[in-house]
């Protein structure tokens, strides 16, 4: 039987980056995405540039597949505007992806693209399934319905539901990235517009299914595109490592930040913790959760907690926008201090 000591089983941006790192400090693993190309599900196409103390381009070590920076978000509520002086770039998804794939083999990674991985078997070590091989390790990297946490046991949290797409024009500012937030837009969630090199990224998401339905109806009715993609988005107060040999990363993980539903810039830093623990050969999710903890949980779970707190409120369309005029004025005080 092939054996090996870590088995990566999900290759989205989390998986892909951590990857990166191993590969980087001559580990032995491999990693398994069942689909057949990168990107498969709904995604703003936002990322951030500071996380604590990493910085993407320093995660990231490439500048392909970066389409836009822009500095300022206008945030729509029916009781008005509030400008929010924030940083983010908007990518291509896909091409980020494929260039972190390329750097992880070009280290001697071994991915493999259109191997689903279906169960894990527990032996003396772990056997996955229907692959035949064992590993010592197991990393789950498989996203919002991940088959390693369900092997723990751990109970799937609140999810909200999205959907995005690609459109040439919207009429508006390409300076400036829009949310729009009330329940004639979305109960319980938002609707997003980000600009990219020459087209928006546009979507739209919400906590409740029925929401989801009824503002999505609307949404591609007022928007003619080619395609929508949905996803699923783990909407959770705290996170799960997994626990002794068994880890989980990213949205496995639960790792997205609830206060504005974002993941791909805490997946790659969660990555790298996550990667700097296993190249020690510390085996235990309880070093793991430690290392997270200590460089950037806190102030993740602060965010979450204030997430839920806005969520009670979402069905009144005025508080909601109280609380955000507020919580825009300390975040800004914040943003400017880190930029």
């Amino acid at each position: 039987m092939e054996k090996h000591d870590i088995a990566i089983i999900g290759g989205g941006i989390a998986g892909l980056t951590l990857a990166k790192f191993l590969a980087e400090e001559g580990m032995d693993f491999i990693l398994f995405e069942e689909h057949n190309d990168f990107f498969m599900k709904a995604c703003g196409e936002g990322i951030g540039i500071k996380l604590g103390e990493f910085n993407f381009f320093d995660l990231y070590e490439s500048k392909r597949g970066i389409e836009r920076e822009v500095n300022e978000c206008i945030i729509s509520t029916k009781y008005g505007k509030i400008s929010l002086p924030a940083i983010l770039l908007t990518i291509n998804k896909k091409e980020i992806e494929k260039e972190l794939a390329n750097q992880a083999i070009k280290k001697g990674a071994d991915i493999r693209i259109g191997e689903k991985v279906n169960s894990i078997e527990k032996g003396n070590n772990f056997i996955l399934n229907p692959q035949k091989i064992e590993f010592k390790i197991v990393v789950g990297g498989d996203g919002a319905f991940s088959i390693v946490r369900k092997y723990l046991g751990i109970k799937n949290p609140k999810f909200a539901i999205g959907a995005s797409a690609l459109i040439k024009e919207i009429g508006r500012d390409m300076d400036k990235f829009y949310i729009e937030i009330g329940r004639d837009i979305v109960g319980y969630g938002y609707a997003w517009f980000f600009p990219k090199k020459n087209e928006w990224n546009i979507g739209v998401g919400s906590l409740c299914l029925n929401d989801f339905k009824k503002s999505f109806k609307k949404f591609r009715e007022k928007y003619i595109v080619e395609k929508w993609k949905g996803g699923y988005v783990p909407f959770s107060k705290y996170f799960n490592f997994g626990e002794k040999n068994i880890f989980l990363v990213g949205d496995a993980a639960f790792q997205v930040r609830a206060i504005v539903g974002a993941g791909n810039l805490l997946s790659m830093v969660s990555a790298k913790i996550l990667a700097n623990e296993l190249s020690k050969r510390n085996f235990d999710a309880r070093n793991y959760k430690k290392g997270w903890m200590d460089k950037i949980g806190k102030n993740i779970e602060k965010e979450n907690r204030i997430a839920f707190l806005i969520s009670k409120f979402m069905k009144n369309d005025y508080f909601t926008h109280i609380i955000l005029k507020n919580l825009s004025k300390i975040a800004s005080k914040y943003l400017k201090s880190i930029y």
